[in-house]
């Protein structure tokens, strides 16, 4: 058996190719190596990132600062001469990867950095991560430049971001103890005090994303000042801290708080571990704050000082009730409960004269109390001592020797001296006024003293203070006396004068001036006005209400006015208009000014004119709306000179001048009355010729239009009259209650005659002639100049023949321009690019647009222009469709190109090709084709599989030859052997 040797040839190759590669990696690697460069003198550092934090987590929709932290470690300034960049990227990635593919990039506001110092450096530009923005980023500092110690010249650090943001801040600064009352203070610190409760406070600030479940364990943690021991410990459990995704604020309660041992401590409050979906806490450095605690028990109380009730600086003390007072101080750390303090007096002889005691209930630290004792015994020199307990439920006071204050001091009876101090200034009071008289004395006097109040031999009343109403006194002048008796049986008498009145002064000069008397305390309020326009108040009798004077009088209490009396005098000459027959004025009474049923002022209401009746006095027991009525005389109004006009849409606007008393208050105005139909029908008779008011009292009966002030001298129908329809109007001044003067009425009228007036709501057909249009590209330098832009410079050029115009007037047009087919298109809803132009028949008409105008022509667009006709009284025709003669189609081509042909670059000449050969040019612009690149590879991958593949095909061809060739070999055989046994 032989065996194949493979040939040499085909490794040697193989071996030459491999070296080849690498030769080409190693020149690769070669070209990617940096420049060497000179570093920097110097040493400055980035020694810490201050924000953000290494390793925290922040949401993604924080607004990320930067601030690093840098330090010199030269003893010279660094100078500014270097840029410090920051770098965000997403993932945990090295520092050459980071500053190559970066989420965001920014530079830090680096200066000048003394020596041997560390500074914070800021960054303008932020980070905002996105939504998206999920995971680890890496963060990294990096200078522009290294200096002498490049190892510090770059920091890079991780953060982590989430859209499920969780984080508790406790805040570090708020003390705990704030919000407890009545706590000792030594040195500037709260004292705290032993075996007591207190509840305790933890402010900050919460995170919670909006879908975020959360739990936390909210408490405290007493420890020792060098936090090496754990004394004692509280939590609870909070899950109510909004989610929403925001930041609020907390303010909880933490569990109560209780020690036993004085001493000095550090107090840990805040979050100390929690629970959540998807997250718990996940910045647990900013969950607790810290707090130094004082726990003290001492007792301290101290008798300030007993002085004289009457004067605090004085010696000498008065017999009486509260002469002695005494003052207290709590200087110690501990409230202390039910103080027993004990006052006595004593003699010369040391024999005990007054003995009393006062019962302070609680004394809170820094707390002042005080005490007033009688003084029942007189004499010179007397002991006074006031004492304190020195042990008390809580414990024994630290300082006894000021628990005892004691004094000698005189003792005397003083004089009463009373006077009686009233609250009025005046003296005088009204019925509904309380009267207070209170007796006062002499602040030595003797007590305690008696007080009686007199009136004559009618006793009002005892004590100090007598409070009545004017009521009880009832109106008039009252003398009281007040007699005041010691209890050393010495009497003294003062005396009082007051006067009991109630009068409301009615003043509206000079109108009216009027007086009310009432029970109660009260304002006074008048309105004056003409009768309300329209409203009828059926006077009868040939007379008109002329005018409303309303009274007022009310109280603020709440019990009832008691008006006894209302006095008026009116000045009618004031009140009414001087063309007022004052002889014909009458009076009638209204409950208000909205009410139009009157009565007569009879019985205990009555007036009185004087005798030139210019003023009336007018008595009244009750308040509300005097009327006077009157005869007017006849308004001598009319509207002359009345023009009509025909409107757009067939409306009708009416003008007319005013004339006549137009300064006569009782004019209601105008009534404007409408008769339409069609044409033939019934008209308002001439007036010119005089008036027959049956026949206007009927055509008026239902025809009223509307009602304007009488300063109106113009009015448009709202209503516009149909095509075929024509009306007659009619204008008629009116009285304050609406009733028409029908001989003062004028009409419309159509060349000088009562007749009617039609609208016209047709607009005009009128069509242009010959209207056509031109457009060129101005290849303009100054109007590229100014847009920089060619295609503005186009300029479109409509012209026209201008057509008659129709026998009512002349006829104007609007031009709309449109950038789609005009199809039955309505022109109400388009702003036209030219308003209100005419011409002269016959003559031609011009339209120039650029496209240097607002919304100016641009090639490459299809403009249809629209001349809409425009009648005399403002019809306008609306629709447009195109094809028509009052519609142009322009289409405007880039025309740019047609003078700028010289811009075109030749066509280049061919290069030459290598060596000569064309073909060889051929193959070469082939190679830069990218489908000639992927035939040549699929090409060569062929013939390198032909050269793999075939040996290895015909290896198993030869090999199966055989199998086959042995196998026939063997049936043969086998044929044989079967032959000679059935044979």
């Amino acid at each position: 058996m032989t065996e194949r040797k493979p040939r040499n040839s085909s490794k040697k190759r193989a071996s030459l190719g491999f070296v080849l590669m690498l030769l080409l990696s190693s020149l690769g690697a070669l070209a990617t190596v940096p420049a060497a460069s000179a570093a920097l003198p110097g040493s400055i550092g980035i020694t810490d990132s201050i924000s953000p934090m290494p390793n925290a987590w922040y949401s993604s929709f924080d607004i990320i600062e930067f601030e690093a932290e840098a330090t010199n470690y030269y003893a010279a300034p660094s100078g500014a001469a270097r840029t410090l960049t920051w770098y965000a990227c997403e993932g945990d990635i090295t520092t050459a990867q980071c500053k190559s593919v970066f989420d965001d990039t920014g530079q830090f506001n680096i200066g000048n950095v003394p020596g041997q110092s560390s500074q914070i450096i800021d960054s303008a530009d932020l980070w905002s991560p996105g939504s998206n923005a999920e995971g680890i980023f890496t963060i990294i500092y990096t200078f522009s430049e290294n200096d002498q110690v490049a190892a510090d010249d770059e920091f890079r650090f991780h953060i982590n971001l989430t859209s499920d943001f969780v984080d508790v801040i406790a805040d570090t600064e708020h003390n705990p103890l704030e919000h407890l009352a009545n706590l000792a203070v030594f040195d500037d610190e709260q004292v705290l005090n032993t075996n007591t409760d207190y509840v305790f406070k933890a402010k900050g600030e919460s995170t919670l994303c909006g879908v975020c479940a959360f739990s936390g364990e909210f408490g405290w943690q007493l420890w020792d000042t060098e936090q090496t021991m754990l004394l004692k410990e509280a939590y609870k459990t909070v899950s109510t801290l909004p989610a929403w995704g925001g930041t609020d604020p907390y303010n909880l309660e933490l569990p109560d708080f209780n020690y036993g041992q004085e001493g000095r401590y550090t107090l840990k409050f805040g979050l100390f571990s929690s629970t959540g979906n998807p997250y718990a806490d996940l910045n647990a450095w900013n969950n607790i704050a810290t707090y130094e605690l004082v726990l003290n028990d001492s007792i301290d109380l101290k008798v300030l000082d007993v002085y004289p009730s009457h004067n605090a600086q004085a010696s000498l003390f008065y017999y009486g009730t509260d002469r002695v007072v005494s003052t207290f101080t709590n200087q110690g750390n501990m409230s202390v409960e039910n103080i027993s303090v004990s006052y006595q007096v004593y003699n010369s002889q040391y024999d005990l004269e007054v003995d009393d005691s006062c019962l302070i209930p609680v004394m809170h630290p820094s707390d002042i109390a005080s005490c007033t004792f009688n003084m029942t015994t007189t004499g010179a020199n007397r002991l006074i001592r006031v004492q304190m307990p020195t042990i008390y439920q809580n414990g024994e006071d630290v300082r006894m020797g000021d628990n005892l204050y004691q004094l000698a001091a005189d003792v005397q009876v003083g004089p009463i001296n009373p006077y009686v101090q009233t609250n009025s200034e005046n003296d005088i009071y009204l019925t509904s006024d309380d009267v207070e008289l209170v007796g006062r004395f002499s602040s030595i006097a003797s007590q305690p003293l008696t007080f009686t109040w007199r009136e004559g031999f009618y006793v009002w009343g005892t004590g100090q203070v007598l409070n009545k109403t004017g009521e009880d006194f009832g109106l008039g002048h009252h003398n009281l006396t007040l007699q005041v008796d010691d209890p050393w049986g010495e009497t003294e008498y003062t005396y009082v004068e007051f006067d009991v009145l109630n009068s409301v002064a009615v003043l509206a000069e000079p109108y009216m001036t009027g007086t009310a008397i009432t029970e109660q305390e009260a304002t006074s309020s008048h309105t004056m006005l003409l009768p309300y326009l329209g409203k009828n108040y059926g006077i009868g009798g040939g007379d008109s209400p002329l005018m409303m004077i309303e009274v007022n009088i009310e109280t603020e209490s709440s019990e009832d006015l008691g008006l006894r009396s209302l006095d008026l005098s009116l000045n009618l000459s004031e009140i009414l208009p001087e063309n007022i027959d004052l002889s014909t004025v009458d009076l009638r009474y209204l409950p208000s000014l909205d009410s139009v049923s009157w009565e007569f002022l009879d019985g205990v209401d009555s007036y009185t004119f004087s005798p030139d009746f210019t003023e009336v006095d007018v008595s009244m027991t009750k308040t509300g709306v005097i009327l006077l009525v009157g005869v007017l005389p006849t308004a001598d109004v009319a509207a002359s000179e009345v023009e009509w006009a025909q409107l757009q849409g067939g409306q009708i606007e009416l003008n007319w001048m005013a004339t006549g008393d137009m300064t006569n208050p009782y004019v209601g105005g105008w009534n404007i009355y409408k008769i339409a139909g069609i044409s033939g029908t019934t008209v308002f008779p001439e007036t010119a010729t005089g008036i027959n008011e049956n026949i206007w009292e009927e055509l008026t009966l239902d025809s009223l239009t509307t009602t304007l002030p009488l300063a109106a001298e113009g009015w448009m129908d709202p209503i516009p009259l149909e095509t075929g329809i024509c009306a007659s109007y009619a204008i008629i001044p009116i009285d304050r209650e609406g009733n028409a003067n029908l001989q003062r009425a004028n009409i419309t009228r159509v060349d000088g005659a009562a007749a009617q007036v039609c609208g016209d709501a047709i607009p005009p057909s009128t069509s242009l002639t010959s209207l056509s249009h031109s457009w060129i590209f101005t290849n303009d330098t100054a109007c590229f100049d100014q847009r920089q832009d060619w295609s503005v410079c186009y300029e479109a050029t409509m012209t026209w023949t201008w057509p008659n115009h129709e026998a009512q007037g002349n006829v104007t047009w609007n031009v709309y321009r449109v950038e789609a087919r005009p199809n039955d298109i309505d022109l109400r809803f388009i702003e036209p690019i030219v308003s209100g132009i005419e011409g002269i028949p016959g003559e031609q008409g011009t339209l120039v647009q650029t496209g240097l105008e607002r919304d100016g022509i641009q090639p490459h667009r299809t403009y249809y222009y629209i001349f809409a006709p425009i009648d005399s009284v403002g019809n306008e025709l609306q629709a447009a469709t195109y094809p028509s003669d009052n519609i142009e189609r322009v289409n405007i081509d880039d025309d740019w190109w047609t003078y700028n042909q010289h811009l075109i670059p030749p066509e280049p000449e061919p290069p030459e090709p290598p060596l000569g050969v064309p073909w060889l040019q051929k193959l070469n612009d082939a190679m830069g084709v990218e489908e000639f690149q992927i035939a040549g590879a699929a090409l060569l991958a062929t013939i390198l599989l032909n050269f793999i593949l075939l040996p290895l095909m015909l290896k198993k061809r030869k090999r199966l030859k055989r199998v086959l060739e042995a196998r026939k070999r063997n049936s043969a055989a086998a044929t044989t052997e079967f032959d000679d046994f059935f044979e």
